[in-house]
């Protein structure tokens, strides 16, 4: 963690721009080690860009990502992912000819790319596979082809492939995206399971997941922080239900209109 803020990750006053729009506008946020929270915000409010951003794959106009106090804003991907951040993106990229442990035990390999296949998993690798088929819910399912999964399934067992090299911090894009309410709910659990080990930062906009999460909330608004706290606090803010919405607030009496709570 950073010696100087006690955080893990600070995103510092970053702004970016796409040919004039600004993505980003001047935002911080921080996120203490072992902590989940989640963004929510209504299209374009800068949510995926900030992880874009977070992750190498965008660069920052001005501003600075720091990660364990070092400044990872200008290092390629792959030395960002090096140091311990992976992003699951909001389609499964799951490799679907393999077997569900199969996939799992892929990417428990310590040894990466064409020569990891050459070699035997080793015990510990092994392991590693099997813990991930319990963490997941997906015992009943590991022999069979990753095609063949609902597409619930498909989320958890990536979930477990991106957990699987321990990274420090974990960054979900809706991660319930299509999902069943049953599914829902198992998404949830998973993702406090996983809370403590490693860090963890959503983007959802499904406020019954946000819920069951039961973490702290930052909502975003073109491009900047516009409000922390729980998800009842929220709720009950007219601004944010203004922007998040879409909505009017709730107008003066006799004014009529009335705002709809998420």
């Amino acid at each position: 963690m950073s010696p100087e803020s006690g955080l893990l990750l600070e995103v510092r006053n970053v702004t970016v721009s796409f040919e004039g729009f600004k993505a980003l506008q001047n935002l911080s946020l921080g996120v203490t080690s072992g902590s989940l929270r989640v963004l929510i915000g209504p299209n374009g409010a800068g949510k995926s860009t900030l992880l874009d951003t977070i992750i190498g794959k965008v660069r920052p106009a001005s501003g600075e990502v720091r990660f364990r106090g070092q400044v990872i804003s200008r290092l390629p991907e792959h030395r960002i992912a090096a140091l311990g951040i992976c992003r699951k993106f909001q389609a499964p990229g799951v490799l679907e000819s393999l077997t569900v442990r199969d996939n799992l035990l892929l990417a428990a390999r310590q040894q990466k790319g064409v020569f990891a296949t050459l070699t035997p998993p080793t015990a510990a690798e092994q392991g590693r596979a099997d813990e991930l088929l319990r963490l997941t819910g997906l015992e009943a399912r590991a022999g069979i082809p990753a095609a063949q999964l609902a597409h619930g399934e498909k989320q958890w067992l990536e979930i477990g492939m991106v957990v699987a090299p321990e990274p420090e911090l974990l960054l979900l894009d809706e991660p319930t995206a299509g999902m069943t309410v049953a599914e829902t709910a198992h998404t949830a659990e998973l993702i406090r399971t996983l809370a403590g080990r490693h860090t963890i930062l959503v983007i959802d906009h499904d406020m019954h997941f946000v819920e069951l999460l039961g973490a702290p909330v930052t909502v975003l608004h073109q491009g900047q922080v516009f409000r922390d706290g729980d998800l009842q606090s929220l709720r009950a803010d007219p601004d944010v239900m203004e922007i998040y919405l879409g909505r009017p607030r709730e107008a003066a009496p006799g004014e009529g209109g009335t705002y709809a709570q998420a």
